[in-house]
């Protein structure tokens, strides 16, 4: 039990170091396959107001993202990179293996997405 769990930890480690932290020169589309085969793909997407995200797993439609997760209203990302890095963040929690990918508040902040 020990020995898988130690297994299933480096294979996460492993593959979610895998994803780059350089966004593609295109910032509209992003792949990258898990673990187990799943194959994870991100959209940024260009919204009313400004931008928001899309993840596909094995090509269903797994999150859609309007607006900025966390802060209260009805927020779009203002950078088509802020979209891309927020998304990029919830596709390395959904690799550790973390449901639901919530983002914190900290986290945005980290991102520069928010102010404090």
């Amino acid at each position: 039990m020990k020995q898988a769990f130690i297994v299933a930890a480096l294979m996460i480690s492993f593959f979610a170091g895998c994803i780059s932290n350089t966004p593609p020169k295109e910032l509209s589309q992003w792949d990258t396959t898990a673990q187990d085969g799943l194959n994870l793909r991100l959209e940024t997407i260009q919204v009313d107001s400004g931008w928001g995200y899309a993840i596909f797993a094995d090509g269903k439609k797994l999150i859609m993202q309007r607006q900025i997760p966390v802060i209260e209203g009805n927020h779009t990302f203002e950078t088509q990179q802020d979209a891309y890095n927020c998304a990029h963040l919830v596709i390395v929690k959904l690799l550790r293996g973390e449901m639901p990918p919530s983002v914190t508040r900290n986290e945005l902040i980290e991102l520069n997405i928010i102010k404090k």
